[in-house]
């Protein structure tokens, strides 16, 4: 990746959006509801990446989500180290909103 290629960014966030969306789905969380969320935010922000199977969730999807919201994390970090705003779509908006709010950092990984 060039150190101009801001396009890395835009593709990587909407293919994370999109999977992101799609975990959700499955999981059948509305990212409309704000309360909702900043429930999954808890419990998310709560997962070990080490055992994905714990909690009620223990599906494969949970694991998946949890992984996703790390890599959004990253990307995220990443891209404002070098001064590149990423958006995703209204899930990927409305879940780091949540996490944001629960977490009252978004400076660390999640898992730390």
């Amino acid at each position: 990746m060039g150190e101009y290629d801001l396009s890395y960014y835009d593709r990587e966030a909407g293919q994370l959006a999109l999977e992101i969306e799609r975990k959700m789905v499955i999981l059948n969380i509305d990212w409309r509801d704000p309360t909702r969320l900043r429930e999954l935010a808890r419990k998310i922000l709560g997962e070990k990446l080490s055992t994905p199977n714990s909690v009620e969730q223990g599906s494969k999807a949970w694991a998946e989500l949890v992984g996703l919201v790390n890599l959004m994390n990253v990307l995220m970090a990443e891209s404002a180290a070098k001064d590149v705003e990423v958006h995703g779509n209204e899930a990927w908006k409305a879940l780091a909103r949540a996490l944001w709010l629960e977490r009252g950092d978004a400076g660390k990984n999640i898992g730390d």
